[in-house]
């Protein structure tokens, strides 16, 4: 048997696992992925590598002064370099829309019915009801964390439009506000079986001079479950005196 040095040989067996043999072998083992199904998001939805969603905005819309005094107090800390505690959703209270998406490396789990569509977020066991049977946004209906949302499938997107927010919930963790007249839309679109894609349009004429936008990406979690994520109120000032204000200093 002829012998060859050892990086001449690993070389070689490279070279033959890339052969155009090898690479045509390697093709037919390979599962393709299945069909996007039709007008069917659910599942439950993480973001890639079970890291925390990334809400991108190409460019946020000025804001009306209110919202700009807002906005330098929300980000006070970071400013200084500390931790921003003064997030909503850190005291244990909704995250709101779109923020709830991007509240920590948590799942949701989208369930469909002829009437309405569920989402259950993990984080902090926060949902939302999407009405499907074509009713409207409701006229001067009460101010909720998380809004009062109808939905309307266009071809195999879902489009969501949501409005009736309070004003007590920031839009992401970076601080930007909200006031009571945001109006949110939100496009899911399943770019493939395992892909998702959100896009919010982002609609608060007393925050911001137009309208902007943001979105996020999922990939499909099909052995995951929701577990308990409860946001216990002493366990948040726990970890803020722990850990938090230790580091700050």
């Amino acid at each position: 048997m002829r012998s060859y040095p050892k990086g001449l040989a690993f070389l070689l067996i490279s070279v033959g696992a890339f052969s155009p043999l090898a690479f045509a072998q390697a093709q037919k083992t390979a599962k393709p992925d299945p069909p996007i199904p039709q007008q069917d998001l659910s599942g439950i939805w993480g973001a890639e590598r079970g890291g925390q969603p990334v809400l991108h905005a190409d460019r946020v819309a000025p804001m009306t002064p209110a919202a700009q005094a807002k906005f330098d107090e929300n980000t006070a800390e970071a400013k200084k370099g500390l931790p921003i505690t003064k997030d909503p959703a850190f005291k244990c209270l909704p995250a709101g829309v779109p923020h709830t998406y991007q509240n920590g490396a948590f799942v949701f789990e989208i369930v469909q019915t002829p009437k309405r569509i569920f989402l259950f977020y993990e984080s902090a066991h926060n949902w939302r009801e999407i009405w499907m049977d074509g009713r409207q946004i409701p006229k001067d209906g009460d101010p909720t964390w998380m809004g009062y949302s109808v939905g309307h499938w266009d071809g195999n997107d879902l489009v969501v439009e949501s409005g009736n927010f309070n004003d007590r919930t920031w839009l992401d963790p970076l601080g930007h506000p909200h006031s009571d007249a945001l109006h949110v839309a939100e496009r899911f679109h399943r770019t493939a079986y395992r892909a998702l894609q959100i896009q919010f349009t982002i609609d608060d004429p007393k925050s911001y001079t137009q309208p902007w936008t943001m979105k996020t990406d999922f990939v499909l979690r099909p052995t995951w479950e929701l577990g308990e994520s409860f946001c216990v109120p002493e366990d948040s000032e726990n970890f803020q005196k722990v850990i938090l204000q230790p580091n700050a200093k």
